[in-house]
């Protein structure tokens, strides 16, 4: 079953979303985690904007944010749609195209 963790960028310390609306979320997150088989998804709290979540997928870590009203907010329609486009960052920074992204 994969992992869904939470850090802080500034000195690496993990914390729990414990807000009552992420529950699904979170759920949401794992189900298409162990879909895209990815071991551990890890969202780091940028340290300069506590509203961003810098996505991990894997071991790669992405130059993609997800904001954290996902989660306090309980968005949990758009979550999927949104590691979706993670991956596609993933995907492109593996081909060697992150270059052209800005």
């Amino acid at each position: 079953m994969p992992q869904i963790k939470f850090r802080n960028e500034q000195d690496g310390s993990e914390f729990e979303m414990t807000h009552p609306k992420a529950a699904r979320v979170l759920a949401d997150v794992q189900t298409w985690a162990q879909r895209n088989e990815y071991e551990h998804v890890v969202f780091w709290r940028d340290a300069e904007d506590a509203h961003k979540f810098w996505v991990q997928l894997g071991e790669h870590r992405l130059n993609y944010w997800i904001h954290d009203s996902t989660f306090t907010e309980g968005k949990h329609e758009t979550v999927e749609m949104q590691l979706d486009y993670a991956r596609g960052a993933q995907r492109r920074s593996a081909a060697g195209y992150e270059k052209f992204d800005r």
